[in-house]
């Protein structure tokens, strides 16, 4: 992959904005595979309405197998939106060094915090938040009636 970075077998490209409509599509794609529930209207709306986003894409060969997406929160904090690997790449740490590649960005990018949510039912996400110095900050229940738990990190 030019301009990526490499990690074991694999490549990984960041993206700054709004990808173009080849990478926009094969987001789309991994997006919908990952989650059940995925809601394309959704996804890309908050791609076009946030600020500051950014985009972390791991590859095997030429196939995206998982993506990482975030964007400014606030003035200090990063929120990392949504992520994910392909079922057929999972556990090979994959996961992990898209969060690191990501926090690495926020980081060079001024950002002093880092935030994230995710629900009981993705047990593996929490575990990788708790483990990558997340704390719990905040649970509430939003109108679909899911119960989310906010993590923050200090990333300075």
């Amino acid at each position: 992959m030019p301009n990526g970075m490499g990690n074991d077998n694999y490549s990984y490209k960041v993206l700054e904005g709004i990808p173009q409509q080849d990478a926009l599509q094969d987001l789309k794609n991994i997006y919908t595979s990952i989650f059940e529930d995925a809601d394309l209207h959704f996804f890309e709306e908050r791609l076009n309405t946030k600020q500051n986003v950014l985009i972390v894409l791991a590859y095997d060969g030429t196939n995206l197998i998982g993506f990482k997406i975030g964007y400014r929160y606030d003035e200090y904090t990063f929120y990392s939106w949504v992520g994910g690997v392909r079922e057929s790449h999972r556990q090979k740490g994959i996961g992990q060094y898209l969060a690191e590649l990501q926090e690495e960005k926020a980081r060079e990018q001024g950002y002093t915090k880092l935030r994230t949510k995710s629900m009981n039912r993705f047990k593996p996400m929490i575990i990788l938040n708790l483990k990558r110095g997340f704390d719990i900050i905040s649970v509430y229940t939003n109108e679909k009636e899911q119960t989310k738990i906010i993590f923050e990190k200090d990333i300075t």
